[in-house]
């Protein structure tokens, strides 16, 4: 069978959104979470008597050590007064979560999303205690912070980053490449930062940090299992007893390896009809390379 006889071989065009194979997924959770506590802030009250005062960050938040929590609670807070806040970050966290989740999966997906709403909820406290400290204002009269706003800023720019050349809709109206989204996103965010774009109660510096977050997590290769040991443990006692059993056993079947050298082939050519060659890791080049190799001696001895 050729590599163009293969499913990943044929000419279909098909968008990302077209791979998500689970209806149901972090990304849902997230969405159904947020909209959970949306609705129980506006059941207990307004700004001032609901959730927000309790879990929105500000620079008391640093100040006040045991309300050091608000840097992650605020991200799952929304203004109550409309559903315009809530009905935007849910949209974009739905549109381009569910892709960035299927390309860097669950856990992963849900350790990148609580990490920008960390930075974020830091971000807007430590900004929040620089204007008080400028203006001379007190902690307490700087404005709450709330919204995951941050987060999905970040999930839009990292699905920019994997999936740059995709067409979305600017607007719901006009399409264009993913990364020129991002690029819009971000100048837009710094002009607001500046204080060049009006008057607006936007966080742009939460924005600015979890797009600045994204750029590092992509560009640095970086992954986040480290937040999850329980889960590294494991991973390693995995690797442990299975290297012991090689070990101990020694045996070799060429058959074996071969079938299963040919199968990971297969996987890392489908990778690359899915991705493209270049975030092929260093491990899946040298094993392409070796097969191929094979291969060609292969047919060489044939003929």
């Amino acid at each position: 069978m050729g590599l163009y006889d293969r499913d990943y071989g044929r000419g279909e065009e098909r968008t990302p959104w077209d791979r998500i194979e689970k209806p149901r997924s972090m990304t849902i959770t997230l969405i159904i979470i947020n909209v959970v506590v949306f609705f129980a802030d506006m059941i207990f009250g307004g700004r001032e008597g609901g959730l927000i005062p309790w879990f929105g960050v500000s620079p008391e938040s640093l100040t006040q050590p045991w309300k050091i929590w608000q840097i992650v609670t605020y991200g799952f807070l929304h203004d109550n007064s409309g559903i315009s806040h809530i009905l935007f970050n849910m949209f974009g966290l739905f549109i381009f979560g569910r892709i960035v989740e299927q390309r860097i999966g669950g856990k992963e997906f849900l350790r990148f999303y609580m990490t920008a709403i960390v930075l974020g909820g830091l971000a807007a406290a430590i900004y929040g205690a620089a204007q008080a400290i400028v203006t001379g204002a007190p902690f307490s009269a700087i404005p709450t912070t709330i919204g995951a706003s941050g987060a999905v800023v970040a999930v839009t720019i990292l699905f920019a980053c994997y999936f740059p050349h995709v067409e979305v809709l600017l607007m719901f109206v006009f399409p264009v490449k993913a990364w020129i989204l991002a690029v819009f996103f971000v100048g837009f965010d710094l002009l607001g930062a500046l204080g060049l774009s009006g008057e607006s109660n936007t966080a742009f510096q939460v924005h600015l940090a979890g797009a600045a977050f994204a750029l590092l997590y992509y560009f640095r290769g970086w992954n986040l299992r480290f937040l999850s040991p329980g889960e590294g443990i494991g991973d390693w006692s995995d690797r442990w007893r299975t290297r012991s059993r090689r070990m101990k056993l020694k045996l070799h079947d060429p058959d074996k390896k071969l079938a299963k050298d040919a199968e990971e082939a297969d996987r890392i050519l489908a990778k690359i009809h899915r991705v493209g060659e270049k975030n092929l890791t260093a491990g899946e080049r040298r094993t392409l390379e070796r097969y191929s190799a094979r291969e060609r001696k292969r047919r060489q001895q044939s003929d």
